[in-house]
């Protein structure tokens, strides 16, 4: 067997698939000309070799850097514009084995995975191929983040281009966050060591998300910045603080701010409870980032991450109109790569909350596809908390599997203790239970760390009824006013406070509270969903017993 470095250039139809099951002679025409007319004629004529060919993909292996990226962008702007073509190239440079009969190699499976990440109609590249290229070619790439690839043991940087979209430099890339040295006030060994500590967890917690670059820092020198991540720490007898501010570098704007207060005596425990809480609140911010830079891109020109982006971002406007639309594109995301698990347990995130938001039932054959699709998603991404999170709801909700859904959220807590998603998993699951006090508590953990959070008034929702049920009408009555606060034209809202202030025996406000529920709009809100509580609570509240419309 062969063994040999070579860059390889790996590319593939999109939608090849469904086009075949739509027309098979006439996709069968396309890919002929695709290989007669456009991809193999400039391969051989730039000197790549076809190593092998797979129905609608190419395997193609070249000894320069640059034909192949030049073959890739070639290709990819002569098909820009084209009514029925569309291909996803990626390129690598990396080891191959050869013999008569296959190719082999972690190169060919680096670039096959990296491949499912390219933009349609676009070109994805390695940062090892990048740093061959020179300047020319490379500036034309923009940084695309860092993906965790199938049976690839390293995260890998990949950088992508586009031949229609003509964009200011950097304006495509992934926002990098520099999260300079932490500092303190006074400095002794004590706070130096805690700070450095801060600024390493920090790091760590935010460099396993995608969608930003995270940079370690001592200072704001480093130009490829987006955002300055500052902390800082002060000591005084009776109280240390640690201030966190968020600051967008162009034009020098703090655009998100945290405080956090502890003791003086267990500075690690402040930090700790600082670095888990900042990454969740970040985390938002970052969804955010990647929403304003595809806000131009048209979807079918979007790359299954940015589809996942776009749809992140959806759902965080919580209505049902935006779960359906991130559905179409979660859809999409899952023909280009079919088993990204981000993708499945977003899809199924997105199928169980319009279902619970409407207070309606599964048909058999969805039912069984967000429980597969849950389960694929925690198989391919085992260290995602969130896909655990989202196969806790499935089970506690869909299933009423309480012993399953507890399992996967131990899960959630061994891989993040400080998450929140992982806190409402259990209030939610602990309700289906009916541990009314074990739910409240989860739940009022997951209110604190929520402030910037667009489902708080959900998780007071779920935690006002948890508070009643488990004794505590006053503090439920005080949590929900906050929810209606908030949303103040949400009948599920005004429903459990006049069910409150009825058991407290406040009769004149509970019946102005059902009036305002009464004359609230009945639709579906995702921040109301049904949540499979036991009927007598239900009948008690007047939640819906009948499916709501789903129009709106």
């Amino acid at each position: 067997m062969e063994r040999r470095l070579a860059v390889i250039l790996m590319a593939d139809m999109v939608e090849y698939s469904a086009a075949m099951g739509r027309d098979q002679s006439g996709t069968i025409e396309l890919i002929r000309e695709l290989r007669e007319r456009w991809l193999e004629p400039e391969a051989e004529r730039r000197g790549g070799r076809i190593l092998k060919r797979m129905g609608d993909g190419w395997i193609i292996a070249f000894l320069s850097v640059t034909e192949a990226v030049e073959t890739a962008q070639a290709v990819q702007q002569a098909l820009a514009g084209h009514e029925k073509i569309q291909l996803r190239v990626a390129v690598h440079l990396g080891e191959i084995a050869e013999d008569e009969a296959d190719v082999y190699g972690a190169g060919i499976n680096i670039a096959a995975r990296l491949q499912t990440e390219a933009p349609p109609g676009g070109v994805m590249i390695s940062e090892d191929l990048k740093r061959q290229l020179d300047a020319r070619l490379a500036q034309d790439f923009g940084d695309a983040g860092t993906f965790e690839l199938k049976n690839v043991a390293n995260p890998v940087n990949g950088f992508q281009w586009r031949p229609v979209i003509k964009p200011k430099v950097g304006q495509f890339d992934v926002p990098a966050i520099a999260v300079e040295r932490v500092t303190s006030a006074p400095e002794t060994q004590e706070t130096l060591e805690v700070s450095a500590d801060l600024q390493e967890q920090l790091v760590h917690n935010l460099s396993r998300r995608t969608g930003v670059r995270v940079l370690a820092t001592d200072s704001l020198d480093d130009a490829e910045a987006t955002y300055s991540l500052r902390c800082r720490l002060r000591c005084r007898d009776s109280e240390a603080k640690i201030t966190a501010s968020l600051t967008r570098l162009s034009d020098g704007q703090v655009v998100w701010s945290r405080v956090f207060f502890g003791d003086p005596r267990n500075l690690f425990a402040l930090t700790d409870r600082a670095a888990e809480q900042l990454s969740d609140a970040l985390r938002l911010q970052i969804n955010a980032f990647d929403g304003d830079r595809l806000a131009d891109i048209p979807d079918d020109q979007l790359s299954a991450s940015e589809l996942r982006a776009r749809a992140a971002m959806l759902f965080y406007r919580a209505t049902v109109s935006d779960y359906r639309h991130a559905l179409d594109l979660l859809e999409r995301a899952l023909s280009l790569d079919p088993q990204n698990g981000s993708a499945l347990a977003m899809w199924s995130e997105g199928q169980l909350f319009i279902l619970e938001a409407c207070f309606d039932e599964a048909e058999a054959a969805l039912r069984e596809k967000i429980i597969r699709f849950s389960n694929k998603a925690v198989q391919a991404s085992p260290r995602s908390d969130y896909s655990w999170y989202v196969r806790a709801h499935v089970r506690a909700r869909l299933c009423g599997d309480v012993e399953g859904a507890r399992k996967d959220i131990d899960r959630i807590t061994q891989l993040n203790p400080g998450y929140v998603l992982g806190m409402e998993a259990r209030g939610v699951t602990e309700l289906v239970a009916g541990n009314w006090v074990i739910a409240a508590k989860s739940l009022t953990d997951a209110v604190e760390r929520s402030a910037d959070d667009p489902f708080l008034p959900f998780r007071l929702y779920l935690l006002a009824i948890a508070q009643l049920m488990a004794g505590e009408p006053q503090p439920a009555l005080a949590t929900i006013s906050d929810a209606t606060e908030l949303r103040p034209d949400c009948r599920h809202y005004w429903l459990v406070r006049a069910w409150i202030l009825s058991e407290l025996g406040r009769n004149q406000e509970a019946n102005t509270a059902a009036e305002t529920a009464e004359s609230a709009p009945k639709r579906p809100d995702i921040l109301a969903q049904n949540v499979k509580l036991p009927s007598s609570v239900r009948e008690a509240i007047g939640l819906p017993t009948v499916p709501l419309s789903a129009k709106g």
